[in-house]
């Protein structure tokens, strides 16, 4: 009698409510009403989503003698890196290749911000133009036993 009572109710229940999980569009009575969905034109993203942000950055006209043409003097320039703790230290570590390290600041810039700043640093010093292989490694002050990441010719990799 309890079997055929349990076996019931499961048969009534998988009749009743047999797709109760789909995630598909509603009719606009059970749903969003129909005046909800016209002149939607948001955009949050400020250029083409499709683009990877490498790609956005190919047609930069920028250049280190831009800064230098505003700010008038390299070392004003690095002063001032250092002043804002985007840059915090600069030395040459065991195997003679040189180390940048990078402040807080530095992190809170954008991905383009950043290779720019690192860029400026290769023009002001020439450290890849000096050797063949020439690179330097990027710090973070307050992870200093490891790298974040190494400039070199073809730009700044991450780790």
């Amino acid at each position: 009698m309890r079997l055929s009572k349990f076996l019931t109710i499961a048969v009534a229940a998988a009749v009743l409510f047999p797709h109760a999980s789909y995630a598909e569009p509603k009719p606009w009575v059970w749903g969003w009403w129909p005046s909800h969905w016209r002149n939607l034109d948001f955009k949050p993203y400020l250029g083409d989503s499709k683009l990877t942000q490498r790609g956005l950055w190919d047609k930069d006209a920028w250049t280190p003698e831009a800064w230098i043409k505003d700010a008038g003097d390299e070392k004003r320039i690095m002063r001032d890196l250092y002043a804002a703790d985007i840059l915090s230290d600069q030395y040459t570590n065991g195997d003679n290749i040189p180390v940048l390290v990078v402040g807080q600041n530095f992190k809170r810039l954008s991905g383009l911000d950043q290779r720019r700043v690192l860029e400026f640093v290769d023009y002001v010093f020439k450290i890849t133009s000096a050797e063949e292989n020439g690179m330097f490694f990027v710090y973070y002050r307050e992870n200093d036993d490891k790298e974040i990441g190494v400039y070199d010719k073809n730009g700044f990799q991450e780790n």
